[in-house]
């Protein structure tokens, strides 16, 4: 019997046509260095969908179209009556099509209009797929700077909880944050993921960029940290770029139990250096901003030993293979911060914010933070 005859139905990769050449192969090279299938999958990409990713990219066609593509035909799927019935399925599917969307456009160095239209579509889709999880609520903090945004994700039946701020770097923005959050709100922690100023929704809908003031916009933050925390402790956690981020606002307001650091970049100004990193850099603080303005803001993030003096308890994660952030590096922030509450975690083989091992990585982290956050008193019994 010819198989024509059968009600069979394909799930393919999308074509050649949708996808296109990539144009510039740099960029697609440059993509395929840059995003491991482990790195993909920290960013919320599902993994067939990763895979899939990789492989059309392996091939030579655009890593934006065909992330785009694949987020297509993805969202496709919804249509499908059977999907239709099924608010889980359908919350999957958008939650898939949102990472597509978002990872699509991480090789991009300025704020074009194009990029800006993506990612408010992956934030439209991530923010229809939580519409019924009453857990996650999607907040604006007005500050000084301009409006922040964040998504508050809250344990069920434990009202009030301790508060966590989780904040990523350059590339990784709030909705990629999602897992460690979780994680975080496992053990009965709110986690507040937010979009800092050149981040996410904060920079491509808010228009509110990094500047020299940055630093200032967080007083409004911390604010609302402490308010949604009701009287229980305050934590935070930093990666990458925000890894040092979290000790200069803890440094600054110290109304912070317990801070983790993962990953921090002693000096972000010498990444200007890269030629290529350097625009994408820039492009935080706005469209065409001025090189001095641009040089000022990453200057006020160096990690000088003058600038860290948080005293709650500090614990510094490191990958013995980060390219970034050599282990040197994190020795000397470790010894320079006066707490005296303060460790460092080394992963051996680990990379940049230790993607390649995220259930060690989020064991570590929402362990350490529970310890201090909900049940301090534990710290010094035998």
């Amino acid at each position: 019997m010819s198989t024509s005859m059968l009600p069979v139905d394909r799930v393919d990769f999308p074509s050649d046509d949708s996808t296109e050449p990539a144009g510039d192969e740099v960029v697609t090279v440059a993509a395929l260095r840059q995003f491991t299938l482990h790195r993909l999958l920290a960013y919320g990409v599902e993994a067939g969908d990763a895979l899939r990713l990789l492989e059309l990219a392996g091939r030579g066609r655009s890593w934006e179209r065909s992330a785009l593509s694949l987020a297509d035909l993805v969202l496709a799927r919804l249509k499908e009556p059977d999907t239709r019935a099924s608010a889980p399925a359908s919350a999957e599917l958008r939650l898939r099509a949102s990472a597509l969307q978002r990872i699509s456009q991480v090789m991009k160095l300025g704020n074009a209009p194009e990029r800006r239209a993506a990612y408010a579509a992956a934030s439209a889709h991530f923010e229809e797929a939580r519409r019924l999880d009453q857990r996650y609520e999607h907040v604006v903090i007005d500050t000084c700077g301009g409006p922040v945004a964040a998504w508050v994700i809250t344990p069920q039946g434990t009202e009030p909880s301790p508060v966590a701020l989780v904040h990523g770097g350059v590339d990784g923005w709030s909705m990629d944050w999602e897992g460690l959050a979780l994680a975080l709100v496992k053990e009965g922690i709110t986690a507040v993921v937010l979009d800092g100023p050149g981040q996410g929704e904060t920079r491509f809908v808010h228009e509110h960029f990094l500047s020299p003031r940055w630093l200032d916009a967080y007083e409004q933050v911390c604010d609302f940290l402490v308010g949604r925390a009701d009287g229980m402790p305050v934590g935070a956690v930093g990666n990458s770029m925000a890894a040092g981020l979290v000790m200069l606002i803890a440094s600054r307001y110290p109304v912070f139990a317990a801070v983790c650091s993962n990953g921090p970049v002693v000096s972000m100004s010498a990444q200007l250096q890269r030629r290529t990193y350097a625009r994408k850099l820039a492009a935080f603080c706005g469209d065409n901003p001025p090189g001095h303005e641009v040089h000022s803001t990453f200057d006020s993030m160096e990690l000088t030993t003058d600038r860290l003096t948080l005293t709650c308890p500090f614990l510094l994660l490191q990958g013995d293979e980060d390219p970034m952030v050599p282990v040197a590096d994190g020795e000397r922030l470790l010894a320079a911060v006066p707490s005296p509450d303060k460790r460092m975690v080394l992963f051996e083989g680990g990379e940049h914010v230790i993607n390649r091992y995220p259930a060690d990585k989020h064991h570590v982290i929402s362990t350490w933070l529970r310890a201090r956050l909900l049940d301090p008193a534990a710290l010094s019994r035998p």
